[in-house]
């Protein structure tokens, strides 16, 4: 404390210059002593730092809080005599040093309660809450000015991390929407290029036709990343290929990495054993990596390099090791590197929060991870998770599909002729569809709105149908628990076409009903197989048709009342 200890002298000549004379009137040295006893432990308790000073600005009182919170040693502070001098010693570590002199010596002039902010540069930066007010006597008069201070920067940084995390969920409802939409464009792009390249095959037009699926896959890579970061999904375990989701992770940071002249040089193990993790979690776990090594090169350099290696380690694991030629990592920093909101990189680059997501990930997954500097400068980071090397065989889920056998082939012929019912609210799949099956002999009816198309179902006419799982109006979950609820056996003879099988909520509505169905974008022979499987299952002939003649009249009878909705392909 300042000039409040009960051996300094000039105690007494302060409390009278202060006016406080009164207080101290009448009352002997052992209660005086007292109450200076009791104000110093009082302050010096407080979880926040106090400054007190006269009216004059003469300092009274300053707790060793206050020090330490301003990165100012407590014995410094106490030479000080007065506001000038603790403006003088103080300001200087505030990011805006001479406009915070200035603020806190108006404040002072002014005498009149207020509540401010701060931005503490030195010794590390942090914000500060400032509450000022004067000290007054019974009489309202002026006796001295208090200033109380307190380190909001945790309570900042949640705030900061919320509202982060807020953008971040709005963010991901956006890119999965837009992931969403670029699947259907994909699907059509995909279909109807193959069928050019189909029907090119030995022209000069061929190779412009591989061209076009080329790219497409690529965006169909990208979209699906998207739509894996845009998923908050609870872990499922299941055996991972590492090797992949690495190339898959780089693929998301790409164009970053050739902006910033950043190389990134591959060494995969080709031989190495599956993992048993969530690979969305994983993806994100390095993803993670890669960002904290590019803002390390950042820091110190324009360009820089990247080694990303995977292998296998005893005890039935494997490991994967991200490494920069970057400035490496202080001795210092090392254990507290995995902290939540520690960083050593300056404002505004990054959020603290990266390394300790990873390490929650790893650790979650039954894992390790460590960090050390590189000899020849830089970092490495290593992932450490379980392994299996278990066989997948066996393990294929009833609704994926197989290649198809002789027998297969003919039971399809048969199948041929059948009526499919297309029920897609995007005229350019939908119409896709119908060009392939028709091609293949079906009878095919397409129709964009849902509820219409339940009507439809409900006639019985139809042999298969296809059907979007999310449309407007009514989707395809509805769809297929209204067949259900209205006991029609086309509940059993359904595929779904979904643009989004990364969500929980979807694979568990897919997995329940237990019913196939096609990921978009999909491939012309995946769309050729689905459907020919399907209708093997169901015995391979039409068991609710009655009659083509019949089929077409009340189609055309559907169409003429319903032309807005309604598109008919036929052979």
């Amino acid at each position: 404390m300042r000039h409040l200890a009960p051996n300094d002298s000039r105690t007494t000549d302060r409390i009278q210059g202060a006016g406080l004379s009164s207080l101290a009137a009448g009352r002997s040295p052992e209660i005086e002593s007292r109450l200076e006893a009791v104000l110093v432990t009082v302050l010096e308790s407080a979880d926040c730092g106090i400054v007190l000073f006269g009216s004059g600005g003469d300092l009274w009182a300053v707790n060793d809080r206050f020090a330490g919170i301003v990165g100012v040693e407590p014995e410094r502070l106490r030479e000080l005599r007065n506001l000038e001098q603790v403006v003088a010693k103080v300001a200087p570590q505030f990011a805006h040093a001479d406009s915070e002199a200035a603020r806190w010596r108006q404040r002072f002039r002014n005498g009149e309660a207020s509540r401010d902010e701060l931005e503490l540069a030195k010794p590390e930066r942090k914000i500060l809450e400032r509450h000022t007010r004067p000290v007054l006597n019974r009489y309202k008069q002026t006796l001295g000015w208090l200033e109380v201070y307190r380190d909001i920067s945790g309570q900042r940084q949640i705030e900061s991390r919320l509202f982060h995390s807020e953008r971040l969920a709005a963010l991901g409802q956006m890119v999965s929407g837009v992931a969403h939409e670029l699947n259907n464009a994909l699907t059509s792009i995909f279909g109807y290029a193959q069928l050019v390249q189909k029907r090119t095959r030995g022209f000069e037009w061929e190779a412009e036709a591989r061209h076009i699926l080329e790219e497409a896959e690529r965006a169909r890579s990208i979209a699906r990343n998207l739509l894996l970061f845009s998923r908050g999904s609870e872990s499922e375990r299941a055996p991972v290929n590492l090797n992949e989701v690495v190339e898959r992770t780089l693929e998301i940071r790409a164009y970053e990495l050739r902006l910033e002249n950043i190389r990134v040089e591959l060494d995969l193990d080709r031989q190495l054993p599956e993992a048993i993790a969530d690979a969305a979690q994983i993806q994100q776990a390095l993803l993670n990596l890669i960002v904290n090594a590019e803002q390390a090169i950042r820091q110190t350099r324009e360009s820089g390099h990247i080694w990303i290696r995977t292998k296998q380690i005893p005890e039935d694991r494997i490991a994967v090791e991200v490494a920069d030629d970057g400035p490496g990592v202080p001795p210092e920093v090392i254990l507290r590197i995995f902290d939540p909101f520690f960083t050593t990189k300056p404002a505004g680059v990054g959020t603290g929060l990266g390394l300790s997501i990873l390490y929650g990930i790893v650790h979650q997954h039954g894992g390790e991870v460590s960090v050390e500097n590189r000899p020849g400068g830089g970092a490495m980071f290593t992932l450490e998770l379980p392994s299996t090397t278990k066989s997948r065989a066996g393990d294929e889920k009833p609704y994926l599909i197989r290649l198809s056998n002789l027998e297969d082939q003919v039971t399809r012929d048969k199948a041929r002729g059948s009526r499919i019912l297309v029920v897609e609210d995007e005229p350019t799949v939908a119409r896709l569809i119908a060009d392939v099956l028709r091609e293949e002999g079906f009878l095919v009816d397409t129709i964009l709105d849902s509820r219409q198309g339940l009507d439809l179902a409900r006639g019985r006419r139809h042999d298969l149908i296809i059907c979007d799982l999310r449309m407007p109006h009514l989707d395809g979950r509805a769809f297929y628990r209204q067949l259900v609820q209205d006991e029609n056996p086309l509940q059993h003879r359904l595929i779904f076409v979904t643009g989004d099988t990364l969500a929980p909520r979807t694979m568990d509505f897919l997995q329940t009903c237990g019913l196939p169905y096609l990921a978009k974008p999909f491939l012309v022979e995946e769309l050729k197989e689905v459907v020919g499987r399907t209708l093997e299952q169901i015995s391979g002939l039409p068991a609710t048709s009655t009659g083509a003649l019949q089929q077409d009249e009340e189609v055309r009878g559907y169409e003429q009342s319903n032309p807005r909705y309604w598109k008919h392909y036929e052979r």
